[in-house]
């Protein structure tokens, strides 16, 4: 659940609905097909450390359940509630980190690593620009050198 929060940027409710069949194995690498918002779909790739990590959590789940978590007693035929991965993960998580933290970190992290706003805001599943631009953080080392470049020579 965390690595799906921090690397994929997913959201509770996205992690809580993985299934086998979401999982692509490529040449390049592995990429997972997101159930988003509004049954909007988007596939993303997955780091090695992401992929690995579905791939033990699937070696714990009967082979005839097709959810990554599924529910456990009498839902078992089903995958766990989005409230329920968003428990789970704050009880694993240190501070003042959730699942919704993990995913402005990740889109954080992913606009620094690109400074592609398009890019982020695909991989986040947002409809809208405006959207993804409040969950990246200002990098203010580099907000500092744009400043210091266009400044005044005295």
């Amino acid at each position: 659940m965390i690595f799906l929060a921090a690397e994929a940027g997913l959201r509770r409710g996205e992690i809580a609905v993985v299934a086998r069949d979401d999982v692509i194995h490529e040449p390049m690498g592995s990429s997972l097909i997101v159930h988003g918002k509004g049954r909007r779909e988007r596939t993303i790739p997955l780091t090695e450390a992401t992929s690995a990590a579905i791939q033990r959590q699937f070696e714990l789940v009967p082979p005839d359940l097709p959810w990554l978590f599924p529910s456990a007693g009498r839902f078992a035929d089903t995958h766990l509630q989005p409230v329920r991965v968003g428990e789970l993960m704050n009880e694993a998580l240190p501070g003042h980190w959730t699942a919704h933290t993990l995913r402005h970190r990740f889109a954080t992290e992913a606009y620094r690593t690109s400074h592609d706003l398009l890019l982020v805001q695909t991989l986040m599943g947002h409809s809208k620009p405006e959207t993804t631009a409040m969950y990246v953080g200002l990098d203010t080392a580099r907000a500092r050198s744009v400043v210091d470049g266009i400044g005044l020579a005295s």
